[in-house]
């Protein structure tokens, strides 16, 4: 059992891939409403160091918005004083170009990412919105969901969705040309991207899997939120911002049960495939050569 938004919940058993490049924050949505209100806009403060320093205190590099309630990177459902949403009838998994990733049955709970929304023309004109690790035929997986097939209805999500909304910032100036690839996981497989070890943020999440990449809003230690997902197979053409330096981010092996920080790092890269739409992706998944 665990407790968000102050009601104790069984969350569903997910197989598969687990925690796709994201992680768990210390919640706002806590049991403590009048601490933690629906109505006050949360703290999105983004770095103050410069861009064109190895840091994670950039200015590319921002908190998540949403409200006090909401337990970032995740969205709470005000109805239900959760953070599950319902799946009121059969529904799919979305890539960023609305390739189905899996599909849904209805009565499947699961989780909404902060930070994104966005249409998909081939398959509504509405906004959707990014599903964390959802539970599918083909395991769990975070990608677009349709939220008038959930149990908030799509007025109240968007509506929660939309409240301080903040997304990633345009770094501006000039971008280079990479592309998207298969990673190489090996040298990265067992490690983590936090010192504190937690069992789901792996530095394998931020890479490829099942011929998918996910692009992310802000860096490992601010929730790390998928904000797309793109097929790896097909050489996308990634515009790096050239403003911003990579970012490279320490690597623990915690098969001790302390976390020792190893010499190898993963380094992240900012831009956008789709344009509008920035964030952040690790270097392993791109090439120069088209």
């Amino acid at each position: 059992m665990l407790t968000a938004c102050g009601t104790a919940v069984t969350p569903p058993v997910e197989v598969g891939e687990l925690s796709v490049a994201e992680q768990e924050l210390d919640g706002e949505c806590t049991a403590n409403w009048s601490t933690n209100p629906c109505t006050v806009a949360d703290s999105a403060a983004c770095g103050t160091g410069s861009p064109s320093a190895d840091s994670i205190n950039s200015p590319n590099n921002c908190e998540l918005g949403g409200m006090k309630c909401d337990p970032r990177p995740r969205l709470c459902n005000r109805n239900t004083k959760t953070y599950w949403f319902t799946a009121t009838a059969p529904m799919s998994v979305y890539d960023n170009h609305g390739a189905v990733l899996g599909n849904v049955t209805t009565g499947t709970k699961l989780r909404i990412n902060l930070g994104t929304r966005r249409t998909l023309s081939t398959v509504s004109p509405n906004y959707m919105v990014m599903g964390f690790s959802v539970p599918t035929n083909n395991g769990a997986i975070s990608g677009w969901i349709r939220p008038d097939l959930l149990d908030a209805g799509s007025t109240n999500i968007l509506n929660w969705i939309g409240a301080n909304y903040r997304p990633a910032p345009d770094p501006g100036g000039t971008y280079s040309n990479w592309y998207i690839i298969p990673s190489n996981n090996a040298p990265y497989e067992g490690l983590h991207v936090t010192d504190n070890c937690p069992a789901g943020n792996m530095a394998v999440h931020y890479l490829g899997r099942n011929g998918r990449i996910n692009l992310i809003t802000n860096l490992p230690g601010k929730g790390s939120p998928t904000k797309a997902v793109y097929p790896n197979t097909t050489r996308l053409n990634f515009k790096r911002a050239q403003v911003q330096h990579s970012v490279s981010m320490p690597l623990y092996n915690c098969g001790s049960g302390t976390a020792v920080r190893v010499s190898a790092t993963l380094d992240f890269v900012y831009g956008y495939v789709d344009s509008g739409h920035w964030g952040w992706i690790a270097l392993p998944n791109l090439t120069t050569t088209p």
